[in-house]
């Protein structure tokens, strides 16, 4: 291989390795936008009024892809809401790998009965709060019984529940399992374990009430904020672009700086008397 055929490939490797650090850098500051963005929604929608019990769509639509997620637009995401209804305490499942301040354990769903506005009698789910796993037995859940009085829940809108990475396809539960642990769940699972199909969306349950607190066992409710990881996306932007300038700076010095400086001394000493 020929020495400026060498050059020129090392030319070109280095601004492959500019022009891919520079996007990489850009699309972790697009990350980061996108999450701000999000913030700032939230922001602007706690300062709604609340949506109350005749406010929930009962007939928004989810979305395609068979979860008993709503579709964008269907509904106001991150809105305050208070409802009314009867937990089904029974019904209870507990999403696993959520990790909350730092520790494992469980995202707590309860479907809630509605028992006032257009969508009473329909099942909504409500994302409650957050245990930590035993660490002798992760199969090891409390125990609580839920009121059978009316309560009022109060939290914000969400789209769906949320999910995490899972291999393979999860098998129903069998009719007479009890608090089910699940990795996700979707318009199938629920269909089977409720025996009907939820309102589409769920509800962030975002303060503690007096039913919460009559249940025995405390659920924290530090949910992340929109914008959370802003901070280390930039910082990975950050990074991207120094690598970006280190490969755009050696490539300049190995291939045409330090070749003009042998040129030019070999010059300079050929010119010598």
């Amino acid at each position: 291989m020929s020495t400026p055929r060498s050059r020129w490939l090392a030319v070109v490797a280095g601004l492959l390795t500019v022009a891919a650090t520079l996007a990489l850098g850009g699309w972790q500051l697009g990350r980061a936008a996108e999450k701000q963005a999000a913030a700032a929604l939230i922001a602007q929608r706690a300062r709604q009024q609340a949506w109350g019990d005749a406010d929930w769509p009962c007939a928004a639509p989810g979305l395609p892809s068979g979860t008993v997620a709503a579709a964008p637009g269907a509904l106001p995401e991150h809105r305050p809401v208070r409802l009314h209804g009867h937990w089904l305490g029974e019904r209870t499942v507990f999403l696993d790998n959520r990790p909350m301040d730092g520790a494992p354990g469980f995202d707590v769903v309860t479907p809630l009965r509605l028992s006032r506005g257009p969508c009473a009698g329909r099942l909504l789910l409500v994302q409650r709060g957050w245990l930590p796993r035993d660490a002798a037995d992760r199969q090891r859940l409390p125990r609580w019984r839920d009121t059978a009085d009316e309560v009022s829940v109060p939290g914000r809108v969400l789209l769906q529940l949320s999910r995490t990475y899972a291999l393979g396809q999860e098998a129903l539960p069998s009719p007479g399992q009890l608090r089910p642990i699940r990795q996700n769940t979707d318009a199938a699972f629920w269909q089977h374990w409720l025996g009907q199909a939820p309102l589409a969306g769920a509800l962030l349950q975002t303060d503690d009430d007096a039913a919460a607190a009559a249940m025995g066992v405390r659920l924290r409710r530090h949910w992340a904020a929109a914008d959370s990881g802003v901070g280390k996306h930039q910082a990975y932007a950050a990074q991207w672009f120094a690598m970006s300038a280190v490969a755009a700076g050696l490539t300049l010095w190995f291939q045409f700086i330090r070749p003009w400086l042998r040129r030019s001394g070999q010059a300079a000493h050929a010119a010598r008397p």
